[in-house]
């Protein structure tokens, strides 16, 4: 829309002639497809102008490219900056690029084959945006977070399922918070860890600060961690603009996405001794830190860290993945799956995101777990943070309030779903304060 207004509406002088707007995208695109593989990003009017020129030329186009460049240079969509000019938004490189992508099945099979997608996602999402229908690049983008995933847990030599929650309770004792630990440590001596990481959880005093950086470093790059997040990102992304792909492609590709999820929080469980020791990891390109009251003590931090890697996991991909149109085939998917903390992950993201019919969902899953869990725990802490700082309608509020009390008296009353006379007895004072305006 806002190309359309700018170069069909823009004021051109009458001796010049206006560019076409589909003749704009195309020679536009072809730019971007250079700096992609190029991997400069920034030029002069004169690169600018012959490149597009001699494009047009063996196009047989009739474009003003100089009247192109004035309109994108007028209206900052490029600017001059240090010399030279470039676009003043990465996303004008990546919608062009996706453009390119569309009209170009060259640069297409680069763009997948080169896996440069995982550094750009936001070309994927562009891409698959054009039409909403792109099988084709649905079927790569799951080949590859496949292979990406199982690269992850084949070098971090794990292939069981860390996850000391199933074992978490709703305030667990010092006896359960040492078989967490237990099971952390056995799972951590028994990887494919550098023998850094291994040696600083079995010696929790010892200040290893320069082997433990340098072993954090070499685990992003060996791991391929970072390469599975991009995916995951650009994989969703994909998925969430795909309303009229294969049904069945799309559900293999959003259980694809879940479990690469769980791949990442298996390698931050096995890390959290770390960070208990150290308060941060940094990896190239991403880096995790603790804010806030974690404890004092080793064992402390350490508890506090597992119990809030769901959240965290899902908070940071959340917004790449989530659509509310997308609803139906969440629900779906929530429905069927049986591991514990992948449905863990589904049910928070349906809290933080809340879409037509979360209520009805979520409150079958709370009276569908046990009263001690962690499970029914951190459900109802992910409500009491939205009931106290999100942005919500008086409805919302009132859902979020109903679903608090029904997990509070899950817990402390005995039998399967708590009756509505018992949730009523739970009184408001037991809810957090609001802390957003209405």
């Amino acid at each position: 829309m806002i190309l359309f207004v700018l170069f069909d509406f823009g004021e051109i002088p009458r001796y010049k002639t206006k560019p076409d707007l589909k003749d704009c995208e195309y020679v536009l695109g072809k730019y971007c497809e250079l700096m992609l593989k190029r991997e400069v990003f920034t030029f002069t009017k004169e690169e600018f102008i012959a490149e597009l020129k001699k494009f047009c030329k063996e196009k047989y186009i009739e474009l003003d490219i100089d009247v192109v460049f004035e309109i994108l240079n007028n209206n900052s969509i490029i600017i001059f900056d240090y010399g030279k000019y470039r676009f003043k938004s990465s996303f004008w490189i990546y919608y062009f690029g996706a453009k390119r992508m569309h009209n170009d099945e060259k640069f297409r099979e680069y763009i997948f084959q080169s896996k440069k997608y995982s550094a750009y996602p936001e070309i994927i999402e562009f891409y698959t945006g054009i039409d909403r229908n792109s099988d084709d690049a649905l079927k790569i983008l799951l080949n590859d977070i496949t292979s990406t995933k199982n690269t992850v847990e084949e070098k971090l030599g794990i292939k069981e399922d860390i996850n000391p929650l199933n074992s978490a309770r709703w305030k667990p004792s010092e006896n359960e918070i040492a078989k967490i630990q237990n099971e952390i440590g056995e799972n951590v001596l028994k990887s494919n860890l550098p023998d850094a990481v291994k040696d600083q959880f079995l010696d929790k005093s010892y200040n290893q600060i320069r082997p433990y950086n340098q072993s954090i470093r070499k685990i992003f790059e060996d791991y391929s961690l970072h390469n599975l997040m991009q995916q995951i990102k650009a994989s969703s992304t994909a998925l969430r603009n795909s309303d009229y792909s294969d049904s069945e492609l799309k559900k293999t590709l959003l259980l694809e996405i879940y479990n690469s999820w769980k791949q990442v929080a298996k390698v931050l469980f096995a890390l959290s001794p770390i960070m208990a020791t150290r308060g941060e990891a940094t990896f190239e390109g991403a880096a995790f830190e603790l804010y806030g009251d974690f404890g004092q003590t080793f064992e402390e931090r350490l508890n506090r860290i597992v119990q809030v890697l769901p959240t965290n996991v899902v908070g940071y991909f959340q917004d790449d993945l989530y659509s509310s149109k997308m609803s139906p085939l969440f629900y779906d998917c929530f429905k069927n799956d049986k591991n514990e903390l992948m449905k863990h992950h589904q049910a928070l993201l349906l809290i933080f995101k809340r879409p037509r019919g979360w209520k009805q969902v979520i409150e079958n899953y709370m009276t569908s777990i046990s009263k001690n869990s962690y499970y029914l725990f951190d459900t109802v802490n992910a409500l009491r943070t939205k009931y106290r700082y999100d942005f919500a309608s008086q409805e919302e509020l009132n859902d979020i309030k109903y679903l608090i009390k029904l997990g509070l008296a899950k817990h402390h009353c005995e039998g399967g779903k708590p009756t509505l006379s018992q949730i009523i007895k739970i009184k408001d004072s037991n809810l957090p304060k609001r802390e957003y305006g209405d």
